[in-house]
């Protein structure tokens, strides 16, 4: 009996080493190539990030695709390489830069003086099931003279190719155009305050 025991372990160790591990893929959203310069850029505006916020199910590992109108698929092979709210945070600074010639400032580095802070609430950032990407949410502008401003932001694309990677750049592109959209409000928010002094 005990002779049937290791029989069946031994079949059971043979088998489990004989299959290949599963591939991982992993995405980063931002551009580690990013076709911007550093040099003589003329400072437009300072913004201070001082708070990201994602949904829940934007915090898992695995990429997301809602695959119907109430349902969530998270794959196992296709992951972030880091935390998707650092990766956000890292493509809005650098858009906000090489784009919009904004200097971006994380809460603890600069002082609160002459900057404009940015809350930043994501309530959806998804392939949809219906062939769009959405970026979805709400952002407040805190100015240093005047009271906040808030904005709700609802951006999509239609999906132009199928895979995660074409997904991926998508989403990409439309952190850049939320990129533009702070930057503009920022820039006429500080205009309006320049007018009111």
């Amino acid at each position: 009996m005990i002779r049937h025991y290791f029989i069946i372990i031994a079949i059971l160790l043979l088998s489990g080493c004989a299959s290949d591990p599963v591939p991982l893929n992993y995405y980063l959203l931002h551009s580690p190539t990013h076709e911007g310069t550093d040099d003589e850029h003329t400072v437009k505006g300072r913004l201070r990030i001082d708070k990201l916020t994602l949904p829940d199910y934007l915090k898992q590992r695995g990429l997301a695709m809602q695959t119907g109108p109430a349902t969530l698929f998270f794959s196992s092979q296709h992951v972030w390489a880091e935390p998707l709210s650092s990766d956000i945070l890292q493509t809005l600074s650098t858009s906000l830069w090489h784009d919009e010639g904004m200097e971006v400032y994380t809460q603890n580095i600069y002082d609160r003086a002459q900057t404009t802070g940015v809350t930043l609430v994501v309530d959806d950032f998804i392939a949809t099931h219906q062939g769009n990407i959405v970026l979805r949410g709400q952002y407040w502008l805190f100015p240093e003279n005047g009271p906040p401003v808030s904005k709700r932001f609802n951006l999509q694309t239609p999906q132009q190719e199928d895979g995660f990677e074409h997904t991926v750049i998508q989403m990409r592109g439309l952190v850049v155009r939320l990129a533009n959209e702070i930057a503009e409000s920022a820039l006429a928010l500080s205009d309006s305050g320049a007018q009111q002094d």
